[in-house]
């Protein structure tokens, strides 16, 4: 398991709630950087969570992976709670979620 912060540095030293939250206050506020608004989460199997100031994207990125799609308009608990979901590897939770595409 891995973070990967708004530049692209890859973290696997300290994959913790309290972390993702530090990482995800780097992209909360508009400092006029567009190329780097995002952060992610990912597994070993190529399974991602990536986080942008407006939306989460659940996707496999293997080429020709699977895009499970995004949820938009959720509070800061909500995302912390998707990314619990993802770190304990409950994917069924994950997957009940209502992913738009």
């Amino acid at each position: 398991m891995s973070f990967t912060d708004r530049y692209g540095a890859e973290e696997d030293d300290d994959i913790t709630l309290g972390r993702l939250a530090e990482l995800l206050a780097t992209i909360a506020m508009y400092d006029g950087d567009d190329e780097h608004r995002s952060i992610s989460v990912s597994d070993s199997d190529a399974w991602n969570l990536e986080f942008y100031p407006d939306r989460v994207l659940f996707e496999n990125s293997e080429v020709g992976g699977e895009e499970v799609g995004g949820l938009r308009g959720l509070s800061d608990r909500e995302r912390l709670d998707i990314a619990d979901e993802f770190i304990r590897g409950d994917f069924a939770a994950l997957r009940a979620r209502p992913w738009r595409s």
